[in-house]
């Protein structure tokens, strides 16, 4: 079980599961998993697109930035302060030609 505002963590699933559809024109899947450590509840959204090569991975999150045609960059950006105000965060991995892996890892609720 995690803390945090449902809306905001919808918001940032929304746009991750978004995203990875986009990165699909042609179609593909979306697939979605969970896993836990000790501490953190992890989810990853894994896509069958192009994927990225390193230097747009570094560029991903700078607001206003956008792989997209028609984005605006923002979604990423906002994503990332929404999972830094619940003290998780965003790890992106990415190949050109292999798709992307987004891991939202949040901190588990504490028994306390």
């Amino acid at each position: 079980m995690i803390n945090g505002d449902e809306n905001q963590l919808k918001q940032v699933f929304i746009n991750i599961i978004k995203n990875g559809i986009e990165a699909m024109p042609k179609g593909g899947v979306v697939t979605i998993s969970t896993d836990k450590t000790a501490s953190h509840a992890v989810i990853s959204v894994k896509d069958e697109g192009n994927g990225m090569p390193q230097e747009k991975l570094k560029q991903i999150g700078k607001p206003f930035y956008s792989t997209k045609e028609k984005g605006t960059g923002l979604g990423l950006p906002i994503c990332l302060r929404i999972l830094k105000e619940h003290d998780g965060e965003l790890k992106i991995e990415s190949e050109a030609g292999k798709g992307s892996v987004f891991q939202v890892v949040l901190p588990l609720k504490s028994d306390s």
